[in-house]
């Protein structure tokens, strides 16, 4: 059906990465050094391979003057293990993860805030590469564990519904995918704004959940209200922005609203040359939607035009 090839195309959703911060115990070393919070400002930024750098030397020193087993050590390698990850050395990264899990499990207990950042890193890495069906599992034990600690009312269980949902979403799962993301959109509402980037961020991938799932009129709804907040907020030529006109484009699409859908491709298409690099998938994913909803506007038309001699001879 051509309904459904418009949600074939890149995934071109956001994903969320694991927001939580680094648990310390009273008998942890003290603040990191300022390197370490040089290197993590690096990842939290997006400059992976920065981080990459800084951490694989931060890791060698902490191997070497405090032993591989210390507190400071273990973090630090799950942060190397994200941008390695980040970086293209997933394989790697998910062995360190695997064996970095079992270790703060059986020191720091299965429901510690350390033990669940390493966890929720394995899931996101597993969500990253493919395998969204593991990711759930992973995310799954997440929740639980931070719903029984903090209650459901608390930002970091709605950060994780984030995520679990993204995963649901991405395995086929789109009923309970929705789900998680209603549950979690009051709790970032409440707790971060109605407007900050991560809850808009999730009232997003609930509208491309809804648009999996066929509920096209929720889903343009959705996206609508989030294209218009975030031109207000950025500015029309914001890459955030037209990521939200090429999704809200498919989802149209889907909904055979092709002359509406078009229009959206076309602005993202338009937006993404000024921004992106020529060979960009984002642009290349653009450029095919666009002719695909002009190729179904005009077959459209063209069926109007037969069924309705007398209309198409008054155009």
């Amino acid at each position: 059906m051509i309904a459904n090839k418009y949600f074939r195309l890149l995934l071109l959703g956001f994903v969320c990465a694991p927001h939580m911060v680094h648990g310390v115990d009273e008998g942890a070393p003290a603040s990191p050094a300022p390197t370490s919070e040089h290197a993590t400002s690096l990842l939290e930024a997006g400059k992976y391979l920065d981080a990459r750098k800084e951490y694989e030397a931060l890791v060698a020193a902490d191997i070497e003057s405090i032993g591989d087993q210390n507190p400071k050590t273990l973090s630090d390698r799950v942060a190397l293990a994200i941008a390695w990850g980040k970086t293209g050395d997933a394989i790697k990264a998910e062995a360190e993860l695997r064996e970095l899990l079992p270790i703060f499990t059986r020191r720091r207990g299965p429901a510690h805030e350390e033990t669940l950042y390493c966890q929720t890193a394995l899931a996101h890495l597993l969500d990253d590469t493919g395998r969204p069906h593991e990711a759930v599992k992973e995310y799954r034990q997440v929740l639980e564990a931070r719903e029984r600690m903090l209650g459901e009312e608390d930002v970091a269980v709605g950060r994780v519904r984030h995520m679990l949902g993204d995963a649901l979403d991405a395995s086929g799962e789109h009923a309970e995918a929705i789900q998680q993301f209603r549950q979690a959109q009051p709790v970032l509402e409440r707790t971060l704004g109605a407007e900050n980037p991560e809850t808009l961020l999730n009232r997003s991938n609930l509208g491309m959940a809804l648009g999996a799932h066929r509920d096209f009129d929720a889903a343009e709804k959705e996206l609508k209200d989030v294209l218009a907040i975030r031109e207000r907020l950025l500015g029309p030529d914001d890459l955030t922005v037209l990521m939200t006109c090429f999704n809200l484009a498919r989802i149209m699409g889907g909904h055979t609203h092709y002359e509406e859908a078009y229009g959206y491709a076309s602005r993202a298409e338009s937006g993404f040359q000024q921004v992106l690099k020529s060979g960009n998938p984002f642009l290349v994913q653009a450029a095919r939607l666009c002719r695909e909803l002009q190729a179904d506007l005009s077959r459209a038309q063209a069926g109007q035009a037969t069924a309705d001699p007398g209309a198409a001879k008054q155009n």
